[in-house]
């Protein structure tokens, strides 16, 4: 297994002890078999999730891009753009130039979730990590965290999943 694949397993594994509910939906999936090679996308977006895992405690800024301050949609383009894939900077575009995930399909490290915020153009992403989390840039006065995606409060906003296609 590559350093990347380590990496990745060390984060998410990190992130289970962290788990205070059982995961009823969308288990954490191997983001590789034994013995299997990851795909470009795979990793890409792998990557991503752990840029964005490492952005954790960064402070919240209104049209942030960098470690300074993000919100929610810098995080993501700043994330990707350390993996060579550039994204709109507006959540409404990054919404538009990812493939929607089907509901019975499963999810993968570096998928965007979006939520409804604040009436019906208001719109929240965050990065799936695996085992039930994600991690995003909350409203003004919060930092970089983990959530998780079961928490009543994500579930009645929750819109879709997406891929980062491009990430390939």
């Amino acid at each position: 297994m590559n350093a990347r694949c380590t990496l990745l397993a060390a984060v998410v594994l990190g992130l289970a002890g962290c788990a205070q509910q059982p995961i009823t939906e969308h288990e954490a999936t191997p983001v590789l078999e034994p013995g299997q090679q990851p795909s470009p996308a795979q990793s890409r977006a792998g990557d991503a999730a752990i840029f964005a895992m490492a952005q954790l405690g960064s402070p919240y800024k209104y049209g942030g891009t960098s470690p300074a301050g993000f919100d929610c949609s810098g995080l993501v383009r700043y994330s990707y753009g350390l993996v060579g894939v550039t994204l709109p900077r507006d959540t409404r575009e990054q919404r538009k130039v990812t493939r929607r995930l089907e509901p019975d399909e499963d999810w993968t490290a570096g998928d965007l979730l979006f939520f409804r915020f604040g009436g019906k153009n208001g719109l929240h992403v965050g990065v799936w990590v695996g085992n039930g989390e994600f991690v995003h840039a909350p409203s003004s006065g919060g930092k970089v965290r983990v959530e998780r995606f079961d928490a009543p409060h994500w579930q009645k906003r929750f819109i879709e999943a997406r891929r980062v296609e491009s990430a390939a």
